[in-house]
C-alpha cells in the first residue's frame, strides 16, 4: 500500500551533509534483483594510489598500519616462522557499497599459523545512509568476488570493526544495507527517488559469504519510512520518493529514515532500533540570505576553495553577499573579529556584517560548509545578531539584525 507523509516543521538540524567521494567509495550500480544462481558480484580489482607502507615482521609478531591509520594489521607471536616483509597499499574500493579506501595486504601467498587481526576505523561519513551496526569487512577472492567475514569485534564507541584472518588479500569496509542515495542536494520543488538496498542476505547466519550486487531490501524487513523535516514523502515497500518544498525549509537538511525489522547481535548486545537515514539538502543555486525572518533573497555566485581564504560569493546587480573562512574546506566555523571567518552583505548604502555595535562585538551563530560533493559546495549559516551600518539618510546609523543563509554553489577554481 502506498503511503504519504507531509511534514511542515522539522525538529532536528543535521550537523553535516555527506555524499560519496569516488574513487575511494564504490559506485552503486542500478539496483536489480540477483538470480539465485549467482554466487556473488564480480568486480574489477581496485586501482593502486599513494605509497605503500612496509614493515618487517617475524616470529615475535608485530603491528603495521596505513599512513592514515584507517587500517591496522596485528600479527600475533608465533603466526610467522620467519621474518616477512608485510605491506599495506591503498586501493580504490570496488566492493559493492564499499566505503572509503580498500587496502591490499601483501604478500598474498602468505598463510599464518595463528590468525592475524585486521582493524578498520570508520567515521561518520562511512555510515552515512546506513548504521554502525550494519558495517562489515570483506576481502576479494581470486575470482573477483567479495567475501563478507564474521566480525570478531564491532565497537561503536571507538568506531572500530575487527576481523581475523590467516591469509592476505584486498580488504574493504562496506555497508551491508543502506538507503540510496545516502544524501541529495535538491532545488526547491525537486524530487528524488530513494531505495533501501542490501548486498548480503541479512538475517541468514552470521552474514558470512559472497556479497551480491545491490538488491532491494525485502519488504518483510522494512517496518516504516519517516520524514523529519519539510516536504512530502511517499513510499511503497523498499522504494520512497521525497518531494522538496517549494521554499527554503527551516530545517535543512530534511532526514528520510527507513526503520528496519531486523536485530543485530554485537558482542552479546542485541540492537533492535536500526534505521537507515538519507539527508536531503534543499536550496536554490546561489547564496540565499534571509533578514529578520523576511523573504529570502538569492544571489547568483560560486565558490573559490583554495585552502587559505575560502570564499563563497553571490551577486545580484549592485548587491552582493560573501562568506569567507580560513582552513579546512568542510566543517563548522564561528565568526571572528578579524578576517578568519566573515560574513558581509552589501546593499546600496546598507551593509550587514558578522560584527555589531560600536565596540565591534563578534556575532553569535556559525557557518557550516560541506565541500565533499563532486559538483556542489553547500552549507548554511546564522549571524545572531548581525550588525548593520545604514547611511541611506546621510548620517551612519548602527543597528542589529537577524541573518540566516544557505548556499549551493559550484566551484569556480
Amino acid at each position: 500500500m502506498k503511503k504519504a507523509m507531509h511534514v511542515v516543521m522539522g525538529v532536528t538540524l543535521a550537523a553535516h551533509i555527506f555524499s560519496c567521494d569516488p574513487p575511494k567509495d564504490s559506485i552503486i550500480p542500478d539496483p536489480q534483483e540477483i538470480p539465485g544462481t549467482v554466487s556473488g558480484a564480480v568486480t574489477p580489482v581496485g586501482a593502486v594510489y599513494g605509497e605503500a607502507v612496509t614493515a618487517k615482521i617475524g616470529p615475535a609478531g608485530g603491528i603495521i598500519s596505513s599512513t592514515d591509520q584507517r587500517i591496522r594489521v596485528s600479527i600475533p607471536a608465533g603466526a610467522l616462522s620467519a621474518e616477512q616483509t608485510i605491506s599495506i597499499q591503498s586501493l580504490t574500493n570496488q566492493c559493492p557499497m564499499g566505503k572509503g579506501a580498500a587496502f591490499r595486504l601483501m604478500p598474498h601467498d602468505i598463510t599464518f599459523s595463528k590468525p592475524a587481526s585486521i582493524t578498520f576505523h570508520y567515521d561518520r561519513e562511512d555510515i552515512n545512509g546506513s548504521a554502525p551496526e550494519l558495517m562489515r569487512i570483506a576481502y576479494q577472492d581470486e575470482k573477483g568476488i567479495w567475501q563478507s567475514q564474521p566480525l570478531k569485534t564491532l565497537d561503536t564507541a571507538t568506531h572500530q570493526a575487527v576481523v581475523e584472518t590467516t591469509h592476505f588479500s584486498d580488504w574493504a569496509l562496506f555497508q551491508t544495507m543502506c538507503i540510496y542515495p545516502n544524501s541529495s542536494i535538491l532545488s526547491p520543488g525537486e524530487n528524488v527517488r530513494l531505495r533501501a538496498l542490501q548486498v548480503i542476505k541479512i538475517g541468514e547466519g552470521d552474514w558470512t559469504g559472497p556479497i551480491y550486487g545491490p538488491e532491494r531490501v525485502p519488504d518483510k524487513q522494512i517496518d516504516k519510512w519517516a520524514l523529519n523535516g519539510e516536504g512530502v514523502l511517499t513510499y511503497e515497500e523498499s522504494i520512497g520518493d521525497y518531494l522538496a518544498p517549494d521554499w527554503i525549509p527551516a530545517t535543512n537538511p530534511a532526514a528520510v529514515s527507513v526503520f528496519l525489522k531486523i536485530s543485530v547481535n554485537n558482542n552479546g548486545t542485541t540492537f533492535n532500533d536500526i534505521r537507515l537515514v538519507s539527508n536531503q539538502f534543499v536550496a536554490p543555486e546561489g547564496l540565499s540570505v534571509q533578514l529578520d525572518d523576511g523573504d529570502w533573497h538569492t544571489y547568483a555566485g560560486g565558490a573559490n576553495i583554495n585552502g587559505t581564504q575560502n570564499i563563497i560569493q553571490g551577486r545580484d546587480g549592485a548587491e552582493f553577499a560573501t562568506v569567507t573562512w580560513k582552513g579546512a574546506p568542510t566543517g563548522t566555523f564561528h565568526w571572528t573579529k578579524g578576517t578568519d571567518v566573515t560574513f558581509n552583505l552589501n546593499k546600496p548604502k546598507l551593509i550587514y556584517q558578522h560584527i555589531y555595535g560600536t565596540a565591534a562585538s563578534v556575532s553569535g551563530g556559525s557557518l557550516m560548509v560541506d565541500n565533499t560533493d563532486k559538483t556542489w559546495v553547500t552549507g548554511m549559516f546564522t549571524v545572531l545578531p548581525a550588525g548593520y551600518v545604514d547611511v541611506r539618510k546621510g548620517n551612519p546609523e548602527l543597528g542589529i539584525s537577524s541573518v540566516k543563509g544557505v548556499f549551493r554553489v559550484k566551484r569556480v577554481n
